[in-house]
């Protein structure tokens, strides 16, 4: 045996995870000090003494563990297996009699203090430096006592010490236990906080009741407890704020609490100049003031009984955790009972099994069930029901198993009442607890495409019971709990709806419903820690992929400053590292799959833009796409909706939506590929997708950060992708959502920065500009709420080198009118010789096809454009309209009079209405 324990103090000094402890051969559970100090719990370790030298270690605080066994390249045999999982199994029913002991002395020595404490006085340290009152509190010894109670007991207590120091009775329960002050009756809303003085300031600052849950991991557990007794009152997950906590497990278990119950989330608000250290409710009133806490709360609730005065809600009786005759009850007050801790007793539990006057009925068991006679009934969604015999047979009672459980939890409906659902809560293969926004439609015809979602999840259904009554029973009862349901990833309200989550403050309230269960876009892989050091930190001297970077980040704040949909191609030879910067951006957002090809119809678009609505869409490769679908579907992502079509009835279906930052790649141009397919680009395509040249110092990149080459670089930038991707997106919504300013405002000063100024006045360098001015403050945004790691203005540098490179490759001016007078010149070159003749030549040849005639004068050549050729040279543009751009820049003469552009000229003795266009005029600089 000690050899056993050698190996396993090496095992644990060779983890890395604990220091060495000090170990003693008992074979028992044992918990020593990060320090090495008996009686810290900060670590632990199993040692198992069965003849197979075996273990476990790790550390409670990270919950990291690890196993260990001595002989593990040994097989054993059929007996010392045998032995081994028997010793196993005892073990873990010692430890859990040990555990119920434990539980169970707690529980009396808990009740034995209560009992002996007495009311705590308002003056008490703790009670001052927090700036609450008692809330039905105790005194022991200079300590608060705190009652923790479950299903109306109190199992153990919480000390506060005269410094703040907080502990709980050794052994005792904390998982399902709570506090609970104020009364539930008429109230609009509980809340459930983790600590004392949190919940004590919520309570005073609103008039609301709450349950005190102890610590984060326990708000779950209280929260569907308060759901179960409460189905019909609004919870309101008060979370603390650990912001500057790895992972902000406040926050992230708040969160989680919030959507297990269809509850509300609230989040203290400390503003921009946010102190260090502060992190809840009490931290927020004693900055800002009980009023302050008050209407952060009532915003997110929407409740008009929150907006009283304050000292209409303050002043309440501090006498909480009344029950009725449970051992532990509070005799503060007489007469006074909290519904909160109020359990109904004496009353007989219903039967597993329904008699025949409670027939048919559904039900759900999570376990198995034993029934009177013995026997079990396995988890699932069971059917009771009677089969009535013929003649004098007696009834049948009839069980008959449907599926693995599912639970009802909520009616799902969108913000028009439409499109309604059932959120639904099971079980998969793998015992793990999912959600799924059912649409209520797939419970149409035989509801095979239902069932068939349901398998893919892990639900077992039953193949012939399946087929009806699972159907059956998911429209059995309506449940009482309603929650919105978003179609569409995207803003709902004031919070952004995710496949796999809502982010936002009142994220609870809000679901993602689709009749598929396949979404996997927004996936996350990694950390956003390496993402910064890996990705955003490499961006830094290089300004195409900041520039991308910053476009990643765009998308959700399209309906923040009234933007259009939009975006940039990125233009470069082959292996410049173009599809690199756009998979960089995709890592923002999601893993491998985000990333989508131009190889799809403008129909096909369509769906892919819904699908990344308020986000990035990004497109690799141009040349992939059909040049006859380019122009549409350039011009559909801008528009923002798709096409009308009818339905089977011929009526028209509804329009698909979206809000979209695009980046695109490849070889050509936007024109140029739909120049290939025959067609002329036109201005609004070209403003809508901003050509970039990727043509740096190394590729697509300026600086390497120490690479060898740009290749190298490209692929350290993919391989980051790969590994680190999700995180920064979600990060950027936290802030986003409960970011109050008026983004607005703040586009517009960066719209009058210098370096987004459009000096030729024309409104599409205006619009392209005013594109170059989101991307700064997006990449600013993100660099502001400490996602990307970049220096403040960086992201403005980049975004003014982007739109000085799409100038260099257009001109200034009106695109419009340049192709306008591009046409005209080029018809000329081509035809000059062939369609036209001197006009003053009286033996003319005839001249096929004839566009029109030439004249020279002093100032040059001028062509005489007969109306069918100057028409045909302009074809595609408004006649009208081109005819005013030549005017404006001296290649057309002033109209006459009556308003005639075409001129009267005696040609061979007869008169024609020609225009006259000056061939230098053409040639002039288009955009000055």
């Amino acid at each position: 045996m000690n050899n056993a324990i050698e190996q396993f103090r090496n095992a644990i000094q060779s983890a890395g995870l604990i220091p060495p402890a000090m170990i003693e051969p008992d074979g028992k559970l044992h918990r020593f000090a990060s320090n090495g100090k008996r009686g810290d719990d900060a670590g632990w370790y199993a040692l198992h003494e069965d003849g197979v030298p075996a273990g476990c270690f790790g550390d409670w605080r990270t919950e990291q563990s690890q196993t260990w066994r001595a002989d593990i390249g040994r097989t054993l045999t059929p007996e010392e297996d045998a032995a081994h999982r028997a010793k196993v199994e005892a073990m873990q029913r010692e430890r859990e009699a040990e555990k119920a002991r434990q539980q169970a002395e707690s529980a009396s020595k808990g009740v034995a203090i209560w009992e002996d404490a007495k009311p705590a006085p308002v003056d008490h340290p703790y009670l001052i430096r927090k700036g609450i009152k008692p809330n039905g509190a105790r005194l022991h010894n200079d300590a608060l006592v705190i009652p923790m109670r479950a299903g109306g007991e109190l199992h153990s207590l919480q000390l506060i010490g005269l410094d703040g120091e907080k502990r709980f009775l050794t052994g005792g329960r904390v998982t399902g236990c709570y506090f609970s002050i104020g009364n539930h009756k008429g109230a609009a809303a509980l809340c459930i906080a983790e600590g004392f003085a949190t919940g004590a300031t919520v309570h005073e600052a609103t008039g609301c009741p709450v349950a005190v849950a102890f610590n984060a991991g326990n708000l779950g557990p209280v929260a569907k407890t308060m759901r179960e007794r409460f189905p019909d009152t609004s919870l309101i997950i008060c979370a603390d704020d650990d912001a500057a906590t790895n992972g902000n497990p406040g926050l992230t278990k708040a969160t989680a609490a919030a959507r297990s119950v269809g509850g509300l989330l609230a989040i203290p608000d400390f503003s921009s100049d946010r102190p260090e250290g502060v992190t809840d409710f009490n931290d927020m009133a004693s900055l800002r003031g009980l009023d302050a806490v008050r209407r952060t709360i009532s915003s997110v609730i929407g409740s008009a009984s929150l907006e009283t005065d304050i000292t209409d809600v303050t002043d309440v009786t501090d006498v909480t955790d009344v029950t009725n005759e449970n051992r532990g009850a509070s005799d503060d007050a007489e007469g006074v009972t909290s519904d909160i801790e109020s359990d109904v007793t004496g009353v007989t539990p219903e039967p597993i099994i329904p008699d025949e006057s409670k027939r048919p009925c559904f039900k759900v068991f999570d376990k198995w069930q034993k029934l009177p006679d013995g026997s079990k009934l396995n988890p699932g969604v069971w059917y009771f029901y009677v089969k009535h015999g013929k003649r004098e047979t007696p009834p049948t009672l009839i069980q008959q198993w449907i599926c693995s459980p599912v639970h009802l939890e909520a009616v799902t409906a969108d913000e028009q009442s439409n499109n309604f659902g059932r959120m639904l809560r099971f079980i998969d293969t793998h015992g793990k607890w999912r959600e799924w926004s059912m649409p209520m439609e797939l419970l149409r015809g035989d509801c095979a495409e239902l069932r068939g979602e349901l398998l893919s999840m892990g639900v077992l259904i039953d193949p012939n019971a399946g087929r009806n009554l699972l159907a059956k029973y998911l429209q059995w009862l309506t449940p009482k709990r309603s929650v919105r349901c978003a179609l569409q990833v995207g803003w709902c309200g004031d919070s952004f709806v995710l496949p796999d989550t809502v982010i936002g403050p009142k994220a609870s309230s809000v679901i993602f419903q689709s009749g598929e269960r396949v979404h996997d876009e927004h996936t996350r892989g990694g950390t956003l820690a390496g993402w910064q050091s890996e990705i955003a930190g490499r961006a830094v001297g290089n300004p195409l992929l900041m520039l991308a970077l910053s476009a990643s980040f765009v998308g959700p704040l399209l309906a923040c400053c009234n933007g259009e949909s939009g975006g940039i191609h990125f233009v470069g030879d082959s292996s410049t590292g173009k599809t690199t910067v756009i998979e960089a951006a995709c890592a923002t957002w999601g893993g491998t799959g985000y990333r989508r090809s131009w190889r799809a119809t403008a129909n096909g678009m369509e769906g892919a833009a819904a699908l990344f609505n308020d986000c990035l869409l990004a497109l690799d490769e141009i040349s992939e796409c059909d040049p006859k679908e380019v122009g549409a579907i350039v011009y559909a992502l801008g528009n923002g909706r798709g096409k009308q079509r009818a339905s089977r009835t011929g009526n028209a279906r509804g329009v698909t939506r979206w809000r979209v930052m695009v980046l695109s790649s490849g070889e050509r141009t936007i024109a140029t590929a739909m120049a290939e397919g025959g067609f002329r680009a036109k201005a609004g395509q070209s403003v809508r997708m901003l050509d970039i040249p990727a043509v740096r110092r190394f590729g697509a990149w300026d600086d390497l950060h120490g690479l060898s080459s740009g290749a190298a670089f490209a692929d350290a930038i993919r391989r980051a992708a790969v590994a680190h991707h999700g995180h920064a997106g979600r990060a950027f919504l936290e802030k986003l959502t409960r970011d109050p300013r008026n983004f607005c405002e703040l586009l517009e000063r960066f719209k009058a920065v210098d370096s987004f100024s459009a000096d030729s006045g024309e409104g599409q360098d205006k619009r392209a500009a005013g594109r170059f001015a989101l991307l700064a403050l997006a990449g600013e945004l993100a660099t502001e709420y400490g996602i990307t790691a970049w220096p403040e203005g960086a992201a403005t540098e980049s975004a003014a080198e982007g739109f000085k490179a799409w100038r260099s490759t257009r001109g200034r001016g009106n695109d419009e009118r340049r192709q306008i007078l591009e046409r005209v010149s080029g018809f000329i070159e081509r035809h000059g010789d062939s369609r036209f003749s001197d006009m003053n030549k009286t033996n003319d040849l005839q001249v096929r096809d004839r566009a029109g005639w030439w004249r020279d004068d002093g100032c040059g050549r001028v062509y005489l454009f007969n109306s069918e050729g100057l028409r045909e040279a302009l074809k595609g543009f408004d006649f009208k309209r081109a005819l005013d751009t030549l005017q404006e820049v001296g290649a057309l003469p002033k109209p006459e009079a009556n308003g005639e552009r075409a001129k009267a000229h005696r040609i061979n003795g007869r008169v024609a209405k020609l225009y006259a266009i000056r061939a230098d005029k053409l040639e002039a600089d288009h955009g000055a």
